[in-house]
């Protein structure tokens, strides 16, 4: 019976991890592919780029930029672009796009933004 606690625990974790995740990113269903991460790097906003193939706000992490998409949340936008230049974590779920000069763009669509404590 004792051996068995650890498993229930870990299963506990991953029932309770699956609930956050649906309630985080809204409805899912069991077609539903998504990948959530978290990522600890550098703001930026008010990026430009050619055709628009921008979000316009970016983390870079380890030599890696994503673009990041707010949705409509202005509540995080609106941190973002207080928190332009600083080191923050990020955490949403990534999708890859096509794009005509940028042939692949990596967009995280932010759940979660706050400042790292230095």
């Amino acid at each position: 019976m004792s051996k068995s606690i650890p498993v229930l625990l870990c299963l506990a974790a991953v029932v309770t991890h699956g609930l956050w995740a649906a309630d985080s990113f809204g409805k899912l269903t069991e077609d539903d592919d998504i990948v959530v991460v978290k990522v600890v790097g550098t703001l930026k906003t008010g990026q430009v780029a050619i055709g628009g193939e921008t979000t316009g706000t970016t983390i870079k992490s380890k030599g890696i930029t994503w673009q990041l998409e707010f949705a409509d949340n202005a509540e995080l936008k609106q941190t973002a672009e207080k928190l332009s230049g600083k080191r923050v974590t990020v955490e949403g779920s990534l999708e890859r796009r096509s794009g005509v000069e940028v042939k692949e763009l990596w967009v995280i669509t932010v759940t979660k933004l706050q400042a790292l404590r230095e």
